[in-house]
């Protein structure tokens, strides 16, 4: 009976593993739309975030009030909308794109700067204000939107390493949820398979969210998350197994605690990878060039000057593999 189960989590482990280098894969479209009267310390940010590492990716960055089809080729997956003084010139496009069922953030210094749309009921709570004046605070804050506003949450932190701390952290509360709640039903002696089974999906999903294919050198990684979850529970049984009833109880506590311990610990050895893989001058993708593009012609002149100074079939599209 053992060892069939053990076969059968075997098995769900590498289907987790497929599923979760398909997830890694996914198209994503991001449009980031931006009043080129925009405030550089909202406009910089968000360039430097939305740099996408993948090739699955694509980001259009354009200039608001252009004539551009925000919608063409292939309807985005989300859209970031940088504001500024002429929050007018912006709105058309947010309405568009709310109204096709994009979900919108308005990014601005102050929520009051927010214009108010003409919009129905479900088509204005697509749309989301971002405002903070601190670069770090701005996108800690759009990444917990990307990632709330889509279900593509594993393939933008993929793309997007700003918003892999909120999916991890997402992750994690959902695999130890998960975990304590299999030790609450499967109870002592029965649940070792499948917890370890869990905490193994997870080093994959982490793995996927930070970038990293399904490869054999994710061993490791699915290894470390295996004799974490063991150890934990190795301490658990001998500690609180023999106690009744609250003994029991607290194992899927500690089963819980033991799963977000290991899930950060695996984020923290992929930041470390991360930081030495960056050592060097980052090399930027063609996203990045035209958004820079548009943010050094912000504040030199009037809205339709700056537009004629950025034809729109010269900002439009940047995907992860242009560089």
């Amino acid at each position: 009976m053992a060892g069939s189960s053990i076969i059968n989590e075997t098995t769900d482990l590498v289907l987790s593993g497929r599923e979760m280098e398909e997830r890694r894969c996914d198209y994503v479209c991001v449009v980031a739309l931006v009043d080129v009267t925009a405030p550089r310390s909202l406009a910089i940010p968000v360039r430097d975030a939305l740099d996408p590492r993948l090739p699955s990716s694509e980001v259009r960055v354009v200039a608001a009030g252009s004539d551009t089809d925000l919608l063409a080729p292939t309807v985005p997956d989300v859209c970031v909308a940088v504001l500024g003084r002429n929050a007018h010139v912006i709105s058309a496009g947010v309405c568009e794109l709310a109204a096709a069922g994009v979900p919108v953030a308005l990014v601005c210094e102050s929520a009051l700067d927010a214009p108010k749309l003409p919009l129905g009921a479900t088509a204005a709570h697509r749309v989301s204000v971002i405002s903070a004046t601190n670069p770090e605070v701005l996108t800690d804050r759009l990444a917990e939107w990307i990632i709330s506003a889509t279900d593509k949450g594993i393939a933008m932190a993929a793309n997007f390493p700003f918003c892999r701390r909120a999916k991890v952290r997402s992750l994690i509360n959902e695999y130890a949820m998960d975990t304590a709640v299999k030790t609450a039903k499967l109870g002592p002696g029965s649940k070792a398979p499948s917890m370890t089974a869990s905490q193994a999906r997870l080093a994959l999903a982490i793995a996927a969210v930070n970038g990293q294919p399904l490869a054999f050198g994710r061993i490791p990684e699915v290894l470390s998350a295996i004799g974490a979850g063991f150890g934990s529970r190795m301490l658990s049984n001998k500690t609180l197994g023999k106690v009744p009833i609250v003994g029991f109880m607290l194992q899927a506590g500690v089963s819980y605690l033991g799963t977000q311990a290991t899930g950060m610990s695996l984020q923290r050895r992929f930041d470390k990878k991360e930081r030495i893989a960056e050592g060097g001058e980052p090399e930027h993708g063609m996203a990045y060039r035209l958004a820079s593009a548009v943010i050094s012609h912000a504040g030199k002149g009037s809205s339709k000057t700056e537009a004629r100074m950025l034809p729109s079939g010269d900002i439009v599209y940047g995907q992860g593999d242009a560089r």
